[in-house]
């Protein structure tokens, strides 16, 4: 990724298409095809997802089980900002550090929340080991290549019986029972050229509890995939507000996307049916999200 930022206008005919406002991306060294936390538009549809996310758990601890008084606590690609935010509210008396290639505009910002510029791929990683009581990453390894080398860092920043938590999306586009309408299976082998491009493994999410268990530093480790719809197709009422925001985040990432796509041959009017498709419950739309969360060993001298 890179530390600095451009600016694009990619404007539509109509309200509410493709790129209709300025919005402002990554440097063109980037893998990461979408605009930056700090840009309005993608800090919407990342809160969508977040509060999709936070209601289907019921917190913001995606499941695990965190520490009563963490001291320490990291988010890897802060984002928005709003899980690093919320969870600096809710620890008042712990340090929330969010680390991110570009800095989020929040409108409450508390006093134990500390932004950091951090380029993960470029950049020394800056912290010691066992430091953390809480180490978080969501949704970033399905954007940066090898990132064995990021959840490697994880491991060694969380302290002794601490919670590491790496959460990502399988992306595989897939639908209950029925075929992929075709603009879902054009744009599934399209963004799969441009993951494998980038040297992106686009099955990360899949692989964290593995990894995290063969490092051999961990008491217990937990998974788990969640089916999420897009939309609100499902009879599982509980999936309805993480589909609502994954389908909010996926249209929104799909028309945010076509600057770098371009390049692919994936045209406007391509991504539109891609959105139309999206929105049509009757095509059951889903997509695989790991939760992985582990506690790291305590050891006994």
């Amino acid at each position: 990724m890179a530390t600095g930022v451009d600016s694009r206008s990619a404007r539509s005919a109509s309200d509410n298409t493709l790129g209709d406002e300025h919005q402002i991306y990554h440097n063109a060294d980037t893998p990461y095809p979408l605009p930056t936390g700090a840009d309005s538009g993608e800090a919407k549809r990342l809160n969508a997802q977040h509060y999709g996310i936070k209601t289907y758990f019921a917190g913001n601890n995606a499941g695990a089980k965190w520490p009563d008084n963490p001291k320490r606590i990291l988010e890897i690609s802060v984002g928005s900002g709003t899980w690093a935010r919320e969870v600096a509210e809710q620890f008042p008396d712990a340090e929330v550090i969010g680390v991110d290639i570009s800095e989020p505009k929040l409108e409450k910002r508390p006093p134990n929340f500390r932004f950091k510029l951090l380029n993960l791929i470029k950049d020394p990683w800056p912290f010691e080991p066992d430091t953390f009581d809480i180490v978080h990453c969501r949704f970033l390894t399905m954007h940066i290549p090898g990132f064995k080398f990021l959840l490697d860092n994880a491991i060694k920043a969380t302290a002794p019986g601490g919670i590491l938590m790496f959460e990502d999306l399988e992306l595989r586009l897939k639908s209950d029972k029925k075929p992929l309408p075709s603009p879902v299976a054009l744009f599934d082998a399209v963004f799969r050229t441009f993951t494998t491009s980038a040297g992106i493994d686009d099955l990360a999410g899949s692989k964290f509890a593995s990894i995290i268990t063969a490092s051999g530093k961990f008491s217990e480790t937990h998974e788990t995939v969640v089916p999420a719809p897009m939309g609100t197709w499902t009879d599982d009422k509980k999936l309805h507000s993480i589909g609502l925001g994954m389908q909010t985040g996926f249209v929104a990432a799909s028309r945010s996307s076509h600057p770098r796509l371009a390049q692919f041959g994936f045209s406007r009017e391509t991504i539109e049916e891609l959105v139309a498709q999206a929105l049509n419950n009757e095509n059951r739309l889903y997509m695989d999200v790991y939760f992985v969360w582990a506690r790291k060993k305590v050891l006994h001298l």
